[in-house]
């Protein structure tokens, strides 16, 4: 699958969006086009790519709308499988954007990075003009929402002229297209219309459109990208580039509404979900919006007068309400589930109807494909305009309520359990539905050293991947006592009074058995970053951090390190230890294995041991340990899944 889908990637970097400040901005040309010919991809291409795979910010110095740009042209791609199915190839979607932007002053693109197979992720804003000091003012209060809720819930000025953040994200899997092509009907429609309400709804809204969260995939007619990932099951642990990008674009612009375009299921699925229901989440808030929403979009999509007899195409359903379990919401794994925790308090996956992928592209007549196409880009149209429309008409209450998301957060509040008196109006809310969490005060991850066998290595990465799902992490400058524990300087420790603590906990906690509630899941349901990474999480039920010496931090600390003297021990606990170990093998470095499976090195390689420790941010200890078998580098050879590809690459 990788030697199919993988695109040449030789000089295709990330291209950010031009940063002039200027008000008006002028046309700047974002840059050369990759070459997306299709080619086989030898390791050493894969590792280009994996190495490459670093999330192109979005947010950029606060600048006015439009945010015009001219994106070069792709090369044309006749093997695109989106042209079977009449639906817009890769190749002509800029095309298409310059075009958007050139029909007035409510579209702007960015291009938020690159693809596993090198190509460009477009994010289209359509919303009212903005010069730079309201853009500026609309970036203050939105941190303000998230930083001090208490009082944003009072301020006039939010209540007055915030523009609601919403985020459409289409063709996450690649083989479910159509949300892209109805997004770009959607946005044209939106740039020209001149009636009250579209007036209102961009003027009191942003609206942002991933056009395709999955290029690989799209041209190639597969779910996975070019790395073979299925993307909607990476967002714990971010892996690949495009679902970097995505949780980019879901830290800076804090959407309140979220719609994931996918496919197919007949009749149209539209979430809330079936228990059992992620437990860290404020599921008050949040199936209070979404399932008012999905009523929005079921209403929408069976206005269309399709039908079982005339086009195969059953009503919608909504699985909260026609469905017991199995359709659940417990993981983080998936866009609108990971999007509850930064705040979202309406998310929802959209299943469009008519199955036009998989056995379905190869056996259907072209004809009955464009027919199915031609339907679910309608339905996924009509689920994009219903979802507006109520965000036009709830405007203060979606806004209110992800104020309120922040601040049970920031101020340690319980939270509120389902009923049919806290969820008033939503039917069906039994003791099945109730999914609730204690969260503890805090969380340490002691720094790790070779001396307790914790992993150093392992410590950091833990930190620096909080630190970019936006939660927010301090470091001991000294050591401390915590609710009669005593921890070691440079502990970190993670205050679960903030903002996204739902985030914090569900990355951290080691989660807990459900199998008493719940017969059925519909995905992967287990993860617990410290210990499938190896590192020490240690919680904290109660007490006060008051007085703690605590500073925060943007990044964990370096852990490399090389004694100065004697020869070098390297324990292999970790990917990274194991990845600068092959590294010295690969320059010939003798290296043998002690008896307790760790590497020593001479200290004649010093010089390139310290490089390796800074390349992989490995710490060495020095030995007296003798002897041992010489170890050799190796090529392995491996009948494994993408999945399990990807950490022998990452190990080198």
């Amino acid at each position: 699958m990788i030697a199919a889908l993988a695109l040449a990637t030789a000089g295709s970097l990330l291209l950010a969006p031009d940063s002039a400040g200027a008000d008006p901005l002028p046309v700047t040309r974002e840059g050369s086009a990759v070459d997306d010919r299709a080619a086989e991809a030898p390791a050493s291409a894969a590792r280009r790519a994996l190495a490459a795979a670093e999330e192109t910010p979005t947010a950029t110095a606060a600048r006015g709308y439009p945010r015009r740009q001219t994106l070069s042209p792709d090369p044309g791609n006749p093997g695109d499988k989106s042209l079977k199915l009449g639906l817009i190839p890769y190749h002509a979607i800029a095309p298409k954007l310059n075009a958007l932007q050139r029909l007035g002053d409510r579209v702007s693109v960015e291009v938020t990075g690159r693809s596993a197979g090198g190509h460009r992720l477009y994010l289209v804003t359509v919303t009212a003009p903005e010069t730079t000091r309201q853009a500026r003012a609309q970036d203050r209060m939105r941190e303000l929402i998230e930083n001090a809720p208490a009082t944003a819930a009072k301020s006039r000025e939010i209540k007055r002229v915030y523009k609601t953040p919403v985020f459409v994200n289409n063709n996450i899997h690649g083989n479910e297209w159509e949300g892209t092509d109805a997004s770009l009907k959607i946005i044209q429609q939106l740039a020209t219309a001149k009636d009250a309400k579209t007036r209102d709804l961009l003027a009191h809204s942003r609206l942002y459109f991933n056009i395709t969260a999955n290029p690989d995939g799209r041209i190639a007619g597969t779910r996975a990208n070019a790395n073979g990932f299925d993307l909607n099951r990476d967002f714990v642990t971010a892996s690949q580039p495009e679902s970097r990008a995505m949780r980019r674009i879901e830290l800076d612009k804090q959407p309140a509404v979220l719609l994931d375009l996918h496919g197919y299921v007949n009749g149209t699925l539209i979430e809330p979900t079936t228990p059992p229901h992620g437990e860290n989440y404020e599921y008050d808030l949040f199936l209070k919006n979404s399932y008012a929403n999905a009523l929005g979009m079921e209403s929408a999509v069976n206005a269309l007068g399709y039908t079982p007899a005339k086009d195969g195409v059953e009503p919608a359903q909504i699985p909260f309400r026609d469905q017991e379990e199995g359709w659940d919401d417990w993981p983080p794994i998936f866009t609108p589930q990971y999007a509850a925790f930064h705040g979202t308090v309406a998310a929802h996956t959209v299943e469009i109807p008519l199955a036009v992928n998989n056995e379905e592209y190869d056996q259907l007549p072209v004809p009955e494909l464009r027919r199915r196409s031609a339907v679910n880009t309608a339905v996924a149209g009509a689920a994009i305009r219903a979802t507006l429309d109520h965000v036009r008409e709830h405007r203060p209450s979606l806004v209110a309520d992800q104020i309120e998301v922040f601040r049970r957060g920031a101020t340690g509040a319980p939270q509120v359990p389902v009923s049919p008196r806290t969820v008033p109006g939503v039917p069906g809310i039994g003791p099945e539905d109730v999914y609730t969490t204690t969260f503890p005060r805090a969380y340490v991850i002691p720094p790790g050293d070779s001396r307790t066998q914790r992993s150093a290595p392992a410590a950091a990465r833990l930190v620096d991947h909080l630190l970019a799902n936006d939660v927010r992490v301090t470091r001991a400058t000294r050591p401390f006592r915590l609710a009669g524990r005593t921890y070691p300087r440079g502990s970190y420790v993670v205050d679960l009074h903030q903002p996204k603590r739902g985030m914090a906990n569900v990355l951290l906690a080691d989660g807990r058995d459900i199998s008493d509630k719940v017969s059925v899941m519909y995905d992967i349901s287990g993860w617990s970053l410290g210990r499938l990474w190896g590192a020490t999480v240690e919680q904290v039920p109660s007490g006060s951090l008051k007085g703690a010496p605590l500073r925060p931090v943007t990044e964990a600390a370096p852990v490399a390190r090389v004694p100065g003297h004697g020869d070098l021990r390297l324990r292999l606990t970790d990917p990274r230890e194991v990845a600068a170990l092959n590294s010295l093998l690969q320059q010939g470095v003798p290296v043998r294995r002690a008896p307790d499976g760790s590497a020593i090195v001479p200290a004649s390689a010093r010089g390139k041991a310290l490089a390796a420790a800074r390349a992989h941010d490995v710490s060495f200890t020095a030995t007296r340990l003798t002897g041992g078998a010489p170890l050799h580098r190796l090529r392995v050879a491996a009948a494994v899944t993408p999945g399990e590809l990807f950490p022998l690459r990452e190990m080198n």
